[in-house]
């Protein structure tokens, strides 16, 4: 659900899950070897739900003031949340299907085997939105292993001998229908384990039609750009700012310039036809602002700089 083209704002979304007759459900769940996913729906006490309700509006309610912005794989900016359709994550349809044939038998799980819970609230009204918040488990795998968990009982201290996992009431990321309104911008990378996407986004931008033409020694910029994780989420940023390789290849002679006014560390060749030489990783960024179009002069003070983007 959006309002007035928008996302909805923080300050909606806490009216939405504190109107009555919610319907609420607890999935916890891991991904496989294979790819895809497993949760665990277990059952759940009433007052939980009300406990982690309270909790949730509280921590969320920090954020009220913040701009939405778009999500950018290389970073945010502060004092911003940042938002994407739920569609731009890959995995996201393994996880509801994962949701549709939860496990809800009455066994005994490991907490150590989840990396994330997600907290589902639905109701029975076609303009209440799907409100999916998503949090990564706080583990305990280290006293479970190697230390001792106890509990008081009056002024006795009991060994606690199941696993404990942890639902602290923070929120990373939530999903409202098809938009994602992201709190933690690092966890949704680690939920969705999104390096692996922006891996192969990387790589289908690399292998682009003509891209390769005019980088020498391309096969070792490709190998040592998808082996680093900040040129992946460049590159995967690379992918939706329309970029024309062959137009920006086109202009060599503004590229020698550019090189030229910012003492870029790059050599060129210009027979048979112009190319930039890709000697060493250091030149990676260099080279990716020019293919961005990142150098610039500014037109009153002819100042120059670097437009990351």
């Amino acid at each position: 659900m959006k309002f007035k083209g928008k996302v909805m704002d923080i300050n909606t979304l806490k009216d939405k899950i504190q109107e009555n007759d919610l319907e609420f459900n607890l999935f916890f769940t891991r991904k496989l070897r294979n790819g895809n996913y497993v949760s665990f729906s277990p059952n759940i006490d009433a007052q939980i739900y009300d406990d982690l309700l309270s909790l949730i509006c509280d921590y969320i309610g920090q954020f009220t003031d913040k701009t939405i912005a778009n999500y950018n794989p290389t970073g945010y900016k502060d004092e911003t949340i940042e938002s994407c359709s739920a569609s731009y994550i890959r995995d996201y349809i393994r996880v509801l299907e994962s949701f549709n044939n939860s496990d809800h038998v009455e066994t005994e799980i490991d907490p150590d085997n989840y990396s994330f819970y997600t907290f589902s609230i639905t109701k029975h009204d076609d303009q209440f939105p799907d409100i999916k918040i998503f949090r990564r488990v706080t583990k305990f795998k280290k006293l479970h292993s190697k230390g001792i968990i106890a509990r008081f009982n009056g002024n006795t201290l009991n060994k606690i001998e199941s696993k404990l996992i942890g639902i602290d009431g923070e929120v990373d990321f939530i999903i409202i229908d098809n938009d994602i309104l992201i709190l933690s911008h690092y966890s949704l990378e680690r939920v969705f384990n999104l390096d692996e996407q922006f891996r192969d986004t990387a790589s289908d931008f690399l292998n682009q039609e003509g891209l390769s033409d005019g980088i020498t020694n391309f096969e070792s910029f490709y190998e040592d750009c998808l082996n680093d994780g900040r040129y992946r989420k460049t590159l995967t940023k690379m992918t939706s700012e329309n970029i024309n390789v062959a137009k920006t290849y086109e202009n060599h002679e503004n590229i020698k310039k550019t090189i030229d006014m910012f003492n870029l560390e790059i050599n060129y060749n210009e027979e048979p036809s112009f190319s930039i030489v890709y000697e060493d990783k250091s030149q990676i960024m260099d080279i990716l602002r020019i293919l961005r179009d990142s150098y610039y002069r500014s037109i009153i003070n002819e100042q120059i700089g670097v437009d990351d983007k």
